[in-house]
């Protein structure tokens, strides 16, 4: 019996299939508009290694536990006829041995055995002819994604690996290397954060072609309007903090650019590519209720990449990131420096700079966070901040959906060196942030006044139920 899920089964497969022997990308153009192809892999002896409807179940059977959010949604959006790619889901079941002996480990010799532990693990050989008849049915190179349950809420954005340019004899282990990320430490801190079990890191993988974008990244679905954000390339880039990028607001519906909604985005990629961005992501909030969407655009067609229903973005101003909500005051005494608004809400608190996994990280308890990029390791800082400012980045990354998430105001593109120096020390500064605006005001903490209101309590968060953050901090290299 086959083990693997088909994000389309039969009843929802067109039926002009492209090659088995097609490129990605080749395969990816042949698709028809409304619907992705579902190709047939073959196992090494020449028979069939599709998964069956009456193997893989129904449709409407596979839930978010068993194939992860990502794949159940990319599912719901094939059945009502969205672009997707094709692909197959190892289903959560088939990691939860590795999976279990590696918190074992965990608990025993410390986070670090974690990984290990689910590298050591084999996959059988039915599983992996079946996945290297995938992997030739779509083309002979392929991405492997994580698609976790976790993530259907925004706070677990970008927390779980995916591995590309994978071939038939490297999925396996591609496999293995998802299933293994989620004892990085990135997802163990947003755990204890959460007060979650090591055994709520459940985790399916998704197998899907590899293309190769013009451009990619993030579209946003409110009430009037499409706010799309994208990269040249790859969207990843973009996503995990690494480049700032274009945007655009697209009125919705009726498509046009809203008044002042031109933030470079036609310019870089095309305004026909903007348009099919903002037709797409507000169809997906007519058909599924996903306000966000991540899409990829290739051989001029654009394609869904995952979406979900999120947070909603920030207040009232000409940014393309921003809402309507009405800004706070902030005070009137200190230096105030531009940013663009990431995620909404006011905060003051000292200003603490951190970097990823630095043991410094607990001085971010009940401060407002300076950061170089909003890159997704930086996560579990959150939990304990009151505010984020980012030197660099876009409102569209991982890292601004998890403070979206967790109700934590953030503000993105501000340089504050100029007034604080290259390297503040811990507290010396004040800042007092609107992630609605954009504004930041910076004041020396032996100087003046600061605040004319005093700063809202850090959160107070669960007690961990896993190994306390003293003992991964000693593990990591």
């Amino acid at each position: 019996m086959a083990r693997l899920i088909p994000l389309a089964a039969d009843a929802d497969a067109p039926t002009d299939a492209a090659s088995p022997s097609a490129s990605p990308t080749a395969s990816a153009r042949a698709a028809p508009a409304s619907s992705a192809a579902v190709l047939a892999p073959t196992r090494a002896d020449g028979s069939s290694a599709t998964p069956t409807p009456g193997a893989a179940g129904s449709p409407t059977s596979h839930t978010s536990a068993e194939i992860g959010f990502k794949a159940q949604r990319l599912r719901a959006a094939l059945r009502v006829g969205l672009p997707v790619l094709p692909g197959f889901v190892v289903t959560a079941a088939e990691a939860r041995p590795a999976l279990q002996a590696a918190a074992s480990a965990v608990w025993a010799h410390g986070v670090a055995a974690g990984r290990l532990e689910v590298l050591r693990h084999s996959i059988d050989s039915s599983l992996t002819e079946e996945l290297r008849g995938v992997v030739d049915a779509l083309g002979g190179r392929v991405i492997v994604r994580s698609s976790s349950p976790l993530e259907s809420d925004g706070r677990w954005a970008g927390a779980f690996s995916s591995v590309t340019g994978v071939g038939r004899e490297d999925v396996a282990a591609a496999v293995r290397s998802c299933w293994a990320s989620v004892f990085a430490v990135d997802p163990l801190r947003r755990l204890a954060g959460y007060g979650l079990e090591l055994a709520a890191l459940d985790l399916a993988v998704l197998v899907q072609p590899e293309i190769v974008p013009e451009s990619g990244g993030m579209a946003r679905t409110s009430a009037d309007e499409v706010i799309v954000e994208g990269v040249l390339g790859h969207p990843g880039t973009l996503l995990s903090g690494w480049t700032e990028g274009a945007s655009a607001r697209v009125r919705w519906p009726g498509g046009g650019l809203a008044r002042d909604g031109d933030g470079g985005l036609p310019g870089l990629i095309g305004r026909r590519t903007v348009a099919d961005v903002a037709e797409l992501a507000g169809r997906v909030h007519a058909e599924l209720g996903d306000n966000v969407i991540e899409w990829a655009a290739c051989g001029g067609r654009v394609w869904l990449l995952q979406s979900q229903a999120s947070a909603p973005r920030s207040a009232g101003s000409r940014s393309p990131s921003a809402g309507s909500e009405p800004a706070a005051p902030l005070p009137v005494a200190g230096t105030r420096v531009p940013g663009t608004p990431a995620a909404p809400g006011t905060a003051a608190g000292p200003l603490v700079a951190c970097r990823p996994h630095e043991p410094a990280a607990r001085e971010c308890r009940g401060a407002v966070v300076l950061v170089d990029r909003p890159v997704p390791g930086l996560a579990p800082l959150l939990f304990g901040a009151r505010g984020v400012i980012s030197r660099a980045g876009a409102a569209s990354s991982h890292l601004a959906e998890v403070a979206r998430s967790l109700g934590v105001p953030m503000v993105i593109g501000c340089r504050p060196e100029a007034v604080t120096g290259p390297d503040p020390a811990a507290g010396a500064w004040f800042a007092t942030i609107n992630g609605g605006t954009g504004e930041v005001v910076l004041t020396r903490r032996d100087t003046g006044r600061m605040s004319r209101r005093s700063p809202a309590r850090p959160r107070k968060l669960p007690a961990p139920l896993m190994p306390p953050e003293d003992s991964i901090d000693k593990v990591l290299p």
